[in-house]
């Protein structure tokens, strides 16, 4: 009761302040003395401070201190380690980056290799962590704030991860099995580390901070590199008994025989993501079908993006296959799960209407009537970002600072 009392009593100050004292105990029903003792025990933390003298009530008598929360009593460290590239960014205790780094991610290992025999073809995951822990130690460097304030450190990856141990069980797209995430960054960085999928990284922050508007229950389609789906219930994480929900990317699905990077063959993901429309968009081509792209030595997702924009028939056409197999996916999270709002993220999210009209209509025909009704299909608002804000949110939710009552992954 004394740790609710506390987080409620911050939680007022941090989104109310600034605040007296007596305030607070006329917002909670808390007894004067509880509140000020918890008040003095958070000044003497460094997480609430005295800024003097608020104005005097009508009746007369001595004005009230006022109080505010102090953002800079705590730092938190989120980082997102992509397919392609990795970003740590810095946050203080209310949330707001004070610092980032961008660099590409170090070289993986080949998918299936064992991390602790590798002795060569890329880089060991562990290494690869503790490069992305000096990052986050220059990171905090530049802040000039002592790297004693680090409260939390939220890890995000592409794949399946355990977060109740914070091990990485398998990210095909970075040739990472069973690496332990948690203890390698925790050793390095000296605080607490949590480790989630980037889809649930992104569902917590599009539902905070970009198209889910704070609604208790969200589904999120990542799409990109690779695909996944974050869901929140009651506002919270859904992580299932393992930890791995939401690797929808690996269903399979019928008559579908493409090899997958997760070893098996048929996942959703080998026909509804990036790569999967370049693969579609060769394959059309080997077979004689005419696009722009035939001039291309090499081309990716967003050039056949540009061709579909431009007029290109076939990479239109591949788009919208990509959109309904992700409406299929899109479909499934709406029966199994019943969300107010599903958002679709990742990096195939800025291709718009060209994916999403075929998204939602795939959905249309997919979804029950009565899981579908009210349902809210919408774009990410945030892009890139939603991973590493993500890990700046979800390390916040684990920090002391953070309200825990109300929301906690």
């Amino acid at each position: 009761m004394r740790e609710v009392n506390r987080s409620l009593v911050l939680a007022l100050v941090k989104e109310g302040g600034p605040v007296s004292r007596a305030s607070i105990a006329r917002s909670t029903t808390l007894a004067k003395p509880t509140v000020s003792a918890i008040v003095d025990e958070l000044i003497a933390d460094g997480l609430v401070r005295e800024i003097g003298p608020g104005s005097t009530a009508v009746s007369g008598g001595r004005p009230p201190i006022l109080l505010e929360f102090n953002a800079r009593s705590q730092l938190v460290v989120g980082a997102h380690i992509g397919a392609r590239r990795t970003t740590v960014a810095i946050g203080d205790a209310a949330g707001e980056e004070i610092a980032r780094r961008e660099f590409p991610t170090p070289t993986a290992l080949a998918a299936g290799t064992d991390a602790a025999t590798a002795t060569g073809g890329g880089v060991a995951p562990a290494d690869a962590l503790r490069m992305v822990a000096a990052e986050a130690r220059a990171a905090i460097e530049s802040t000039a704030l002592p790297s004693a304030r680090l409260a939390a450190v939220g890890a995000v990856l592409p794949g399946l991860t355990d977060f109740h141990t914070g091990v990485c069980l398998l990210a095909p797209n970075l040739g990472w099995r069973d690496v332990p995430v948690r203890d390698i960054l925790a050793a390095e960085l000296g605080a607490p580390v949590y480790v989630h999928n980037a889809g649930q990284a992104a569902a917590v922050a599009e539902n905070l901070e970009g198209a889910g508007g704070r609604v208790g229950d969200l589904a999120l389609l990542y799409a990109g590199t690779g695909l996944s789906a974050g869901v929140l219930s009651d506002g919270r994480v859904f992580h299932g008994v393992g930890g791995t929900a939401g690797e929808i990317g690996h269903n399979a699905v019928p008559g579908n025989e493409e090899p997958c990077n997760c070893g098996n063959v048929g996942c959703l993901e080998t026909v509804a993501s990036g790569p999967a429309i370049v693969r579609a968009v060769r394959r059309a081509l080997k077979d004689g079908a005419t696009s722009s792209l035939a001039d291309l030595e090499a081309f990716d997702a967003r050039d056949v993006t540009a061709a579909a924009r431009a007029g290109d028939a076939l990479a239109a056409s591949v788009i919208a296959e990509v959109g309904a197999h992700l409406g299929l996916a899109a479909s499934w999270l709406i029966n199994a799960y019943n969300p107010a709002v599903v958002v679709v993220g990742g990096g195939l999210a800025p291709i718009g209407d060209l994916l999403l009209d075929p998204l939602r209509a795939a959905v249309a025909r997919h979804a029950l009537a009565p899981a579908l009704r009210g349902v809210e299909i919408r774009a990410s608002v945030l892009g890139p970002d939603a991973e590493v804000r993500g890990a700046v949110l979800l390390a916040l939710q684990h920090s002391e600072t953070y309200y825990r009552v109300v929301f906690r992954a």
